[in-house]
């Protein structure tokens, strides 16, 4: 899965080519693609963890043609994630 949904998006996000992703941004290209698997094991920390995963809320877009919601297996990894950036932190 790519998450090269908004690269054509300019009147939203500013130049084409970058995808907002939680707080950051991932300049993506056309031969460029991050999954989500890749992009979870760049989290660090559950704060962006809920940005990332809550992006529709955090960024205040409701429109699923523009950042539709999450699979039941998108959510899967995403939680799998929360727990293990739980268990590193102790909580």
């Amino acid at each position: 899965m790519s998450l090269d949904i908004m690269s054509n998006q300019m009147d939203y996000f500013g130049q084409t080519g970058h995808t907002p992703i939680g707080v950051s941004y991932v300049q993506v290209t056309e031969n460029d693609h991050m999954t989500l698997e890749d992009k979870l094991k760049t989290i660090h920390c559950l704060e962006e963890l809920y940005g990332f995963a809550n992006r529709r809320k955090v960024l205040g877009i409701r429109d699923e043609a523009i950042l539709p919601k999450w699979t039941d297996e998108e959510r899967s990894l995403i939680l799998a994630r929360k727990y293990e950036l739980e268990r590193m932190n102790g909580k």
